[in-house]
C-alpha cells in the first residue's frame, strides 16, 4: 500500500463543500483519506492510499 498526497485548485466558495465531499471518497482502487484546507497556490490537499503506482493514476 502507498500513500501520496495530490494538491487540488478549487472553484472559489467551493473549498468547504470539498473537504466533506472528498473525505472517505472512494475511487477506482483508492481510497481519499483526508482532506486539507490550505493556502497558496491550490485549495486542498488530500491523502491517497493506494494499492501501487499505477492505481494511484485511476
Amino acid at each position: 500500500m502507498i500513500q501520496a498526497f495530490v494538491f487540488i485548485e478549487a472553484e472559489p466558495g467551493r473549498v468547504q463543500e470539498l473537504v466533506k465531499e472528498l473525505a472517505g471518497m472512494e475511487l477506482a482502487s483508492s481510497v481519499i483519506k483526508q482532506v486539507y484546507a490550505v493556502t497558496g497556490r491550490c485549495d486542498l490537499i488530500a491523502l491517497i492510499e493506494s494499492p501501487d503506482i499505477p492505481s494511484l493514476g485511476d
